[in-house]
This record gives C-alpha cells, structure tokens and sequence, in this order.
C-alpha cells in the first residue's frame, strides 16, 4: 500500500534515454507477438518465460541501465501524477514542483536496456488525497478524467508490445469497508480493460485484486469467468503482511490452489515492510520462485534509511535493518528463470 508523499524526498537519477522509441522498434510483424499469456503463463514468443523486476519511479529520472547488475527484467512504473504526466516531450515541472520525464522516455530506456516496462496508474494529481490505493475506482472524482488518459495510453502504446498497462494500482479497502464485493471487481476490471481493447492494443494488461492487492479470494472466485473472450490478461498480486505473515504451509497452499485454477498470476509488489510491521519476504519468495512465478519488488530505490528500499544510498544492497532485503533480492534476481 504505497504512497505518494513518500516519494517527496526522491533523489532524481539523471541519465541519458533514447528518442523516438516507436521508430527503433523492428519492422518485422511477429514482433507484435513478442509477449502473451498463454494460459497461466507468460511466453516471449513461443517460450515461457519467469521474470523478476523491481517497481521504479523512473518518471523522476528517466534512465534504468543501472538495473543491469541485478540483472531485471521489468520495470514496473509509478506514475503519480496521471493527470499532469505527458506521454511525449522533454522533461517538465508539474504544479507540484516535480520534474517529470514522459512515459515515453521512460519505455525508450527500459527498452534500451531490454527491458519490459509496467506503467501503472498510482495517484491522480501527485496528492497523497488522490492515490488510488484503497480507493472504490468509480467512486473518485477522476474516474472518468482517467478512462480518458488510460484510452490515450493504450492507443499511443499499442504497437510497442514490451509496454505493459496496469489499469489500477490496489483497488478497494484492505477490510471491504467500502462495500467491496467481486461483482464490482468484475465490472470495473471489465470496464477498464475494454477501454485499452477498443483501442486496439493487445498488449499485456494486469489486473490487481481485492483488498488493496493482497486478496487473491476474487481470482480463485471470479478469475476463469473474467478471462474469458479476453486475451493477455496477467492477475497482480500484492504480497505483504496478508502473505508475508503467513506460515509457509499456508503460502504454499495458496500458491497451488492459483496454480491449480490455471490462472495467470504476477506477483506485483512485495517488501519487508508494509503497515509498520517489519517482515522476512525472504520464504515466500524462495516459494514463488521454485514455483515458476514472476515477482517485482518494492523498491528500486538508492536510500539507505527506507527499509523498503533495495539500494543504500552508495548503490550497494540495502540491508540496514530489513531482514537483508537488499541482498535477498538480489540472489533473486540473479538465479536462472524457471519457465
């Protein structure tokens, strides 16, 4: 459950990016195949394939080589400023005082470095007031101001298959106080992924969970009614206190039940803390890994003092009081893929 003003104190990582990300990419048609979902698996092509990534906050600093040691294969975007955020252009100064890189210049990097990107939709306006975590999707304000920005992300993005869309960052309250059931997942989540299909786009879209992204009850209940007639559709999951306090007999479980409905599943986010409880990610990702599925940590950041954080501020593994997060996730990140 991440947010916004978090990130106030980020340090901006200045790097160079390619231009013109649309005319780099290879004439040959089969390139628009280049990713799927073929089942409960992510294929490259014909191959299947076990990804490990990191969430980034590159839209403050476009340029992710220095991802190349740990060897990631995505970088999962934050965008907290949806509505000032431009998919095109030089860097500019938002009405909150950030510069923000375009989306655009954000993929051109990652692509440079073979690299899939997830651009995810985490705040509106770059206020803590207006993050999407935790929110019932059509009940803010900006529900059909963003409709809008998603439909122009899927057109612009729709022919660079390596760019993947989230159309919500951890929907609905972590206690279904709102009034959450999983008929309004399926209505939302069918609502958002029409507008990027209309579109065109037959990208990878991810769809998150209930309860902030940590529940995976919708998808074992709902998740082969939502698949079908849809294709290239990945479920994001949100491990943290809902998963990382768990016994390993219990993770264990759940991932064999996800396994046996056959559904597509990311592991979006994962971290030591979470709602200031301090925990060891260190079982369930053994388990996720030996179970061939693919994760993304949070967070690739250079700050010695967030526990969360997979970098000190001297670019080494952050391991300052986090049950060693940083070196963890680097012998992840590291190991040969499971397909």
């Amino acid at each position: 459950m991440r947010i916004f003003n978090l990130l106030l104190s980020l340090p901006i990582l200045l790097a160079s990016c390619k231009k013109g990300s649309q005319s780099s990419l290879p004439s040959n048609p089969s390139y628009l195949d280049q990713y799927s979902i073929n089942g409960s698996k992510i294929y490259n092509y014909k191959n299947p394939i076990q990804l490990i990534g990191a969430n980034a906050f590159h839209v403050f600093g476009a340029g992710s080589s220095d991802m190349n040691s740990w060897q990631l294969d995505i970088a999962r975007e934050f965008v907290g400023n949806i509505k000032e955020t431009k998919l095109t252009g030089i860097p500019f100064q938002d009405s909150n005082g950030s510069y923000l890189h375009s989306l655009q210049s954000v993929v051109d990097s990652n692509r440079a470095n073979n690299r899939i990107t997830i651009i995810c939709p985490f705040g509106w306006n770059g206020s803590n007031t207006t993050d999407f975590t935790g929110k019932m999707p059509k009940q803010t304000f900006w529900w059909n101001d963003f409709k809008m920005k998603l439909q122009d992300w899927a057109v612009h993005f729709k022919n660079q298959p390596d760019v993947w869309l989230e159309v919500w960052n951890e929907p609905y309250r972590y206690d279904r106080a709102d009034g959450y059931t999983d008929d309004i997942w399926m209505s939302d989540m069918n609502e958002l992924v029409n507008i990027i299909r209309n579109s065109g786009n037959k990208n990878v879209i991810l769809i998150p969970c209930a309860e902030q992204g940590q529940d995976e009850s919708v998808l074992n209940n709902k998740g082969l009614l939502f698949l079908a007639g849809k294709t290239n559709i990945l479920f994001d999951i949100h491990a943290y206190e809902k998963w990382l306090l768990s016994s390993n007999s219990s993770i264990g479980n759940r991932l064999q039940l996800l396994k046996q409905n056959k559904l597509p599943i990311f592991f979006g986010e994962t971290a030591p803390l979470n709602a200031s409880v301090l925990m060891n990610p260190k079982s369930f990702l053994d388990s996720i890994y030996e179970n061939g599925f693919s994760v993304c940590a949070w967070v690739w950041k250079y700050d010695s003092n967030d526990k969360d954080a997979l970098l000190n501020t001297q670019g080494l593994p952050n391991d300052n009081s986090n049950n060693s997060w940083g070196t963890t996730f680097k012998t992840l990140s590291q190991k040969n893929r499971k397909p």
